[in-house]
């Protein structure tokens, strides 16, 4: 009995060095990725005007849809959809559709004038860290304009616990990501990103 309870002991003792080894080894970057969040993570808004334009339009559909389920007692059709689109059409004031990347199911590839832009804010470090979401664009002559797009910065961590399931057996860890970025918001003036509260 006493050589059981040794063995769960030293078991123990050697899970939680571990524990506290490998949290002391990713303090340091985990830190510089931090502050490269802190610093650079948020909106970057490429077109102020455009995205004023989107974000009064997409309240204006929202409060359309919030009142066509008030006032009726059916479901949403496709063809009350083509209505809303007719009223309240996702056109800009340039006369181009615009996209919101939650809406659109292509494949997206950010333009290399936008990526230049953001390396020469960023740096390169931040950028190759950083994992970017394309969120309002619109197309001129098949070229994808930006409008605006989300930087966010995710931090790896282990859990540890016990996890697992009947398959897969258990574990005494498992990783884990978080974002770990900041509400930031960049505009771009005259060529160049400035933040803005």
């Amino acid at each position: 009995m006493k050589f059981i309870g040794i063995i769960l002991l030293l078991l123990t003792s050697i899970f939680l060095i571990a524990c506290s080894a490998n949290q002391a080894s990713n303090k340091i970057s985990n830190s510089e990725l931090e502050n490269l969040a802190s610093k650079y993570g948020g909106v970057y808004i490429f077109n102020k005007k455009f995205y004023d334009e989107i974000e009064k339009r997409e309240k204006e559909r929202s409060l359309y849809m919030d009142d066509f389920f008030k006032n009726n007692k059916r479901n949403f059709k496709r063809d009350d959809l083509a209505i809303m689109d007719k009223k309240l059409p996702q056109t800009l004031s340039n006369g181009k559709r615009y996209y919101l990347r939650s809406e659109y199911a292509k494949k997206v590839v950010i333009p290399d004038d936008v990526i230049a832009k953001l390396k020469n804010f960023m740096g390169e470090t931040a950028y190759k860290l950083s994992s970017i979401m394309i969120d309002e664009f619109y197309f001129d002559n098949e070229n994808l304009k930006v409008i605006s797009l989300d930087v966010n910065f995710y931090q790896s961590y282990t859990k540890y616990g016990l996890f697992g399931d009947e398959g897969r057996g258990f574990s005494l860890s498992r990783k884990d990501i978080r974002n770990v970025s900041s509400l930031n918001r960049f505009i771009l003036i005259n060529n160049k990103f400035e933040k803005v509260k």
